[in-house]
């Protein structure tokens, strides 16, 4: 029997430590952002629908998107995000599906940063949120992007709370620690979801 599990987090909070852990556990790892990378290339499905949508100005002189200067526009306008979520979502959610499909039976993850504000969580049978504490988390970003405090923490409030998301998952894991206190949490919750859902084949 196939179970899928959502894995969401903030930025910086470590889901692709926890999800690399998982990969390496053997497990099949369903990314939404290489999934967005990969459909927003040239002639690709979410090209199309992006270039309609903002225009010929996002196009870097390769004629591919400028995913950076996207990324800027919609981080300081939220009716932009809103138009780009829109149009984007159900075509990255029916990628994510035909994925899920393919898979062999036993655990299949989607790493999704917006599983909640995708409305992912309804194709998951639970959900395992990557917990960090708003201090470490601003330290840990700003270190890995070397931006100011400020900005930080503007990146940090353009997504869903992390605390809303702790409290709306079926699993948490704390990454403040080390990389083998984070595995000890991975492989914990896995045994757990091996034993509630059943096991089955990886």
């Amino acid at each position: 029997m196939k179970r899928v599990i959502g894995v969401t987090g903030g930025i910086a909070s470590g889901k692709s430590n926890v999800c690399s852990i998982i990969e390496s556990l053997g497990y099949k790892i369903i990314d939404c952002d290489k999934i967005a990378v990969q459909l927003s290339k040239k002639d690709g499905p979410l090209y199309k629908v992006i270039l309609d949508k903002f225009g010929p100005d996002y196009l870097l002189d390769d004629q591919e998107l400028d995913r950076k200067k996207i990324g800027k526009l919609i981080f300081n306008n939220s009716a932009a995000k809103l138009v780009l979520d829109s149009v984007t979502h159900p075509i990255i959610i029916d990628e994510v599906k035909r994925q899920i499909n393919e898979a062999t039976d036993g655990l299949v993850f989607v790493e999704a940063p917006l599983l909640y504000e995708a409305k992912l969580e309804n194709i998951c049978d639970k959900v395992i949120c990557v917990f960090l504490s708003k201090k470490i988390q601003v330290e840990r970003l700003m270190e890995r992007e070397g931006i100011d405090e400020d900005y930080a923490l503007a990146k940090i409030h353009s997504q869903m709370d992390l605390y809303l998301k702790k409290s709306l998952a079926n699993y948490v894991i704390d990454s403040k620690g080390t990389f083998d206190e984070t595995k000890e949490q991975v492989i914990k919750i896995i045994n757990e979801l091996e034993g509630v859902l059943g096991n089955g084949n990886r």
